[in-house]
This record gives C-alpha cells, structure tokens and sequence, in this order.
C-alpha cells in the first residue's frame, strides 16, 4: 500500500503538455465564423479584426488593452470588441483563460441590427468590451455549439437563424451604446482609406513607405502619424494583419499553406507560419487541422 501513496513524477504531466497552447477556428457560413481556445501562457499582441468579436470566457481570466484602458474578462463574463478595434490579449490568472469567440461581420451584424430597429443609422457601438450577463453568456455558449461543425446536424436550419437573431437582439439591445454609433466601414480619413485600398491590392508585394506617402501627398512622417492616428496601428503592422486576414480565409477556402504563403507577400511557408502563430497562436498546419472536414475544399 505504501507504493499506491508514493509520489511517482513519472505520473505528472509533461511541461510540454500542462502549457499546451489549444486553438480552433471554423467557419460556421457566410460571414460568421467561430474561434475557441485554451490558452496558459499565449498573448496576442496589438491587432484587430474586420469582424465584431463577442467572447464567453469558460474558466480563468484573460486581460487586454484597448483604447488605453485595462480590462480583464473573467469566467461567466463576456468581451465584446468592435470592428477594426485594436487589441492585445494574455492571461490573466495563472490558470490562463479558455474562452469561445464567434466573429461577425458588420455587414451580417448590421443586417440583423436593422431588422430589430429599421430607422437605426450606422451600426452598433460596443463601448463596454466586458459586461456581466449571465443569460446571454449561456445563449453565446448554446449558439456557439449550434454552429459547431461537428454538432452541426443536431438542430435545423431554423433554430439557428432564430438563435441567431436573438442573440444580435440581446447584444445590440442591451449593451450597444446609444444613441447609435456612426461608424461605416470606409468612414476613414481619404488619405488613410487611399493607402487601405492599395495595401489591399498589393499584399503579395513588398510596398514601401515612399509609395504609399506618395498616394496622399503628405511626407513619411505625416503620413506615420495620420494612420496611426486614424487606425491605432503603424501601418507596416496593419499591412502584415491585413496579409494574416487573407492568409487565415485562404486556408478556410481550401489553399495550400505555400500557395497561401505566395499570395500574401511572405517568403516562404517558414515565414508565414511565425507570423501566423504569432497572431492566432497556431501553425497554418494546426489550423486546418482543426477545420471541419465540411470544410477542407480539395487543395
């Protein structure tokens, strides 16, 4: 008996193994995808998404920054964050956070905002990013699983699109700011959405600054502070988000990880995985390797 009781450190788990980064991402349909994660020590550095992110944090705590404000989201909470709305992510607590994210675009969003309020302008506003609502952070749950490819057949198209429908109606009703916020996707200053839209048509080009300065006729200098001014971001660290964006949604539609790497500008499989793991904390590999088989189209 005294050999049941002894320690055995052949039994704990391996460093490799009580660190072990988890992360998941789907694309639930159109416009909507699902992203759910346990991470112990990975932090996110400054990006942001082209999505509405609302989050429910399952266990532990995760803290970022927006706005220049601290925030820290913890179990039973939610973490709401606006499109284009830049960010940093880490853990909290020493037993690191585990949360599910399902993103929007605004457009969907909006679609569903306006069938709740026709006159409404703009879309919806979150200027609370962690909020307390323990019936909506249970809806988030239900619906994330509604979408969850592998769970998929388990409730009809109908329930979704109703769960759906109510869920925007909570979020937008309850813990959007009112009145409503103007924000339009391309409402940024001319000469900022200018050097966008060339970045955009050029991710696979090694661009420098003298040629964006050049499309809005102010210096280099100028140029630094109106973007990151107008986006919270410097815009070589836009540009490479804007590359992992296309990167991310590539892999979804079914391209190989180097056709991936070709198409958004980076020199080789190598480099696009550092940069991919740096910002979604998983290798390309890993990433399709965690897509539903639904949705690997033939590569």
């Amino acid at each position: 008996m005294a050999n049941a009781v002894r320690h055995n450190p052949a039994r704990r788990a391996p460093v490799s193994d009580r660190h072990r980064e988890i992360a998941r991402h789907w694309r639930a349909a159109d416009g909507i995808d699902l992203f759910e994660a346990d991470y112990k020590r990975f932090s996110f550095p400054k990006h942001s998404h082209d999505y509405y992110a609302f989050g429910t944090i399952l266990n532990g705590a995760e803290q970022f920054m927006t706005g220049g404000t601290n925030y820290v989201a913890r179990r039973g909470q939610l973490l709401m964050m606006n499109p284009m709305q830049v960010h940093d992510g880490g853990p909290a607590c020493d037993d690191g956070y585990q949360y599910q994210i399902m993103f929007i675009a605004p457009e969907i969003f909006g679609d569903l905002v306006a069938e709740l309020s026709p006159n409404s302008t703009g879309l919806p506003f979150f200027g609370n990013h962690v909020v307390d609502d323990p019936e909506l952070h249970l809806q988030l749950q239900s619906l994330h699983r509604m979408f969850r490819p592998d769970l998929h057949q388990t409730t009809g198209q109908l329930e979704r699109d109703s769960q759906l429908l109510y869920s925007a109606a909570r979020l937008a009703l309850r813990h959007a700011d009112a009145p409503p916020f103007s924000y339009q996707p391309g409402s940024e200053d001319k000469r900022v959405r200018a050097v966008i839209d060339y970045m955009a048509d050029h991710l696979d080009a090694n661009i420098s600054l003298d040629e964006l300065a050049s499309l809005t006729g102010l210096s280099r200098f100028h140029l630094l502070r109106v973007f990151r001014h107008a986006t919270g971001l410097p815009p070589h660290t836009y540009f490479n988000h804007m590359r992992l964006r296309r990167a991310k949604r590539m892999l979804f539609d079914g391209f190989g990880i180097a056709d991936v790497a070709a198409a958004t500008g980076y020199a080789d499989q190598s480099h696009l995985n550092r940069h991919f793991k740096t910002m979604w904390g998983v290798s390309p590999g890993a990433f399709i390797a965690g897509l539903a088989p639904a949705a690997k189209k033939s590569r």
